[in-house]
């Protein structure tokens, strides 16, 4: 019978990381995604995104832009498999996808009841025909199905994606990766709160791509601002241009 390995050798293995000894790297081929973020690649100690198991993003609010946050990682990986978004709050947008360089055939819409998506969630993991799954949550859900979903990412070698509510912070979660994601001026704020290979409470700032801001003119500049008469003689210039533009074409008919 073979002998147990000694807690020395178990703590020689990479898997494991004492307290106070240097982070694990990610020299190992093929143990992290790229994020397509340096510098967020630097903050996690493997060097990028899981390869599988749970991920947990937890926002403040819906929208702030924790999707770009994981969409350079998504047009790589669907360069070859399938990413599977399971009841997203919002229809994804098709175009802004393929922008973002994510191959459509390989996008898989799964909408299903609420009392079902869990299930869903957790078949999609397992089946090993994704590359990454994004599932939503909008309340706290039981520590078991919680480890259900991990287990099954682990099993079927695949990237969940969990979206939670910022409250579920305080709930002990078994997803070796949990990322706080806040909205701020032209960036998105990220904190780590666990991570594996190494400790956490790592922040930074990631700009937003200059394309998704939308700089908004001040509300003394807009139309319906102005004096009437002002407002008017506005209108009145905007059509003459337009009959300008358009009188050659009329004249050549």
């Amino acid at each position: 019978m073979s002998q147990s390995p000694s807690l020395n050798e178990l703590l020689t293995q990479q898997p494991l990381w004492r307290a106070g000894r240097a982070p694990l790297n990610s020299a190992r081929a093929g143990e992290a995604i790229d994020s397509g973020w340096p510098t967020l690649n630097e903050a996690l100690h493997h060097g990028g995104w899981p390869r599988s198991g749970s991920c947990e993003l937890l926002h403040s609010a819906v929208g702030i832009g924790e999707l770009s946050l994981v969409l350079p990682a998504l047009s790589a990986l669907s360069q070859r498999q399938g990413i599977a978004w399971v009841s997203p709050p919002f229809l994804p947008y098709a175009p802004g996808l393929h922008q973002q360089g994510l191959i459509l055939e390989q996008q898989f819409l799964l909408q299903a009841p609420p009392a079902q998506q869990l299930w869903c969630t957790e078949e999609a993991l397992r089946s090993g025909a994704f590359a990454a799954v994004l599932s939503w949550s909008r309340d706290d859900l039981p520590h078991r199905q919680l480890r259900r979903l991990h287990l099954a990412a682990r099993d079927g070698h695949c990237w969940h994606l969990h979206f939670r509510p910022g409250h579920c912070e305080q709930q002990a979660s078994p997803a070796p990766l949990r990322l706080r994601l806040t909205a701020e001026t032209a960036a998105l704020g990220v904190t780590v709160l666990k991570q594996p290979g190494g400790h956490a409470g790592q922040s930074l700032s990631l700009p937003r791509p200059t394309a998704l801001l939308h700089r908004q003119r001040p509300a003394r500049q807009w139309p319906v601002s102005l004096p009437p008469r002002r407002r008017l003689a506005l209108h009145s210039t905007a059509g003459q241009r337009a009959e300008k533009a358009t009188s050659p074409a009329r004249a050549s008919v």
